[in-house]
């Protein structure tokens, strides 16, 4: 069966990601700088909510972005924060674009930019929320004038933390995507979680497991490659097959 076939795929590459951790370069969440990239090696920023994070993955975490930098050979530098999206900052933090605002964030040249989120914002006003993740795309622009720019928008578990505001938030970041000219990735109209099961949820029924991190890092790597996101410079290591 082909759901067994990508079930047997992701935990092959989650048990491969556990061994190769200490050799993947994916500073802790809230990182803002790391080593020089090699030559021809795509350095890219995954900045987002708790998504982004890992929380709920054990024992390491971020998942999904040691997952990309696996599948496409980039150098990945994560920048998350539990709780925040383009209107909320959450109980300790800031909405997004005042968190790319402080000192160092965007002080290295990315060559892509993966904005995850929305999930926070399921409660904000829709015209406002658009305005919010237009102010933050064209931030970047000025700042980083040469990076491709991906949108990551919401995600919905199944079972009792589905959301459907969450729809909302998804059609209002992929109308600013398409306005904005960039590559739009959706967790909720893609259909991440369908027939995934229990075992996709950690605990607390609202974020992925390890498991569940490790079918969206291959959902999101496989949709970053059909994209061509960073194709302008060559990943050193060789790319998975699907």
């Amino acid at each position: 069966m082909p759901h067994d076939a990508d079930a047997r795929r992701t935990m092959r590459l989650l048990a491969s990601l556990a061994v190769a951790a200490v050799a993947l370069a994916v500073p802790a969440a809230s990182s803002v700088a790391n080593a020089p990239a090699p030559r021809g090696q795509v350095r890219a920023l995954l900045f987002g909510d708790s998504l982004m994070h890992g929380t709920g993955a054990r024992p390491i975490r971020p998942v999904m972005a040691r997952v990309v930098a696996h599948e496409l050979g980039w150098q990945v530098t994560v920048d998350a924060v539990p709780g925040t999206g383009y209107t909320n900052g959450g109980a300790h933090s800031r909405p997004y674009l005042e968190r790319l605002a402080r000192p160092g964030v965007l002080s290295t040249p990315y060559d892509v930019v993966v904005l995850e989120g929305g999930t926070n914002d399921a409660a904000a006003d829709p015209t406002t929320l658009r305005e919010r993740a237009t102010e933050t795309v064209r931030y970047l622009r000025t700042r980083l004038p040469t990076a491709q720019i991906v949108l990551m928008g919401a995600y919905n578990p199944t079972g009792r933390k589905y959301d459907p505001r969450r729809v909302t938030v998804d059609a209002v970041l992929r109308t600013v995507a398409v306005a904005e000219g960039l590559p739009y990735v959706s967790p909720i109209s893609g259909h991440w979680t369908r027939g995934q099961g229990a075992r996709f949820l950690c605990p607390d029924g609202l974020h992925p497991s390890t498991y569940g991190y490790g079918v969206m890092g291959a959902r999101l790597s496989a949709a970053l490659r059909a994209a061509r996101v960073g194709r302008h410079l060559k990943p050193l290591s060789p790319v998975s097959k699907p």
